[in-house]
């Protein structure tokens, strides 16, 4: 498994810890700050879920078709920006202009993702003889 594979799964399964964490002191009071809600949920669903679709996405999607992965040093990139933005956007929730540019930086990584997978999954030509 490449690095870049190993590091996105390392990250969803940090990440899983602490939103079940979270989730298990939430579900001990009463009532909680919606901040708590949504880091609760950003980091399964961007954090957990998201960033294990990236790690198995790079390490089985390109073998699909043969190829490697079109793209190596944007799944870096992209790997870092993930978790800026996610970062980003749970820690700055309340700050409205911080949350909006961490929110275009996952973007821009979800993005990167997509691209990259496309573009390596796309069958090769036929040689012509």
């Amino acid at each position: 498994m490449s690095p870049l594979s190993k590091n996105f799964l390392r990250a969803s399964l940090v990440y899983f810890l602490i939103a079940a964490i979270i989730g298990a002191v939430m579900i001990s009071m009463k009532s909680y700050p919606a901040q708590l809600l949504f880091t609760h949920v950003h980091l399964n669903l961007l954090g957990w879920m998201s960033m294990m679709i990236f790690g198995v996405g790079y390490h089985i999607l390109p073998r699909f078709t043969g190829r490697p992965l079109a793209y190596p040093k944007i799944g870096t990139l992209q790997f870092y920006l993930a978790n800026i933005g996610l970062v980003g956007m749970v820690c700055f929730r309340p700050i409205h202009p911080l949350v909006e540019i961490f929110a275009g930086i996952e973007v821009i990584a979800i993005g990167l993702f997509v691209v990259n997978i496309w573009v390596s999954t796309i069958p090769p030509k036929p040689e012509q003889e």
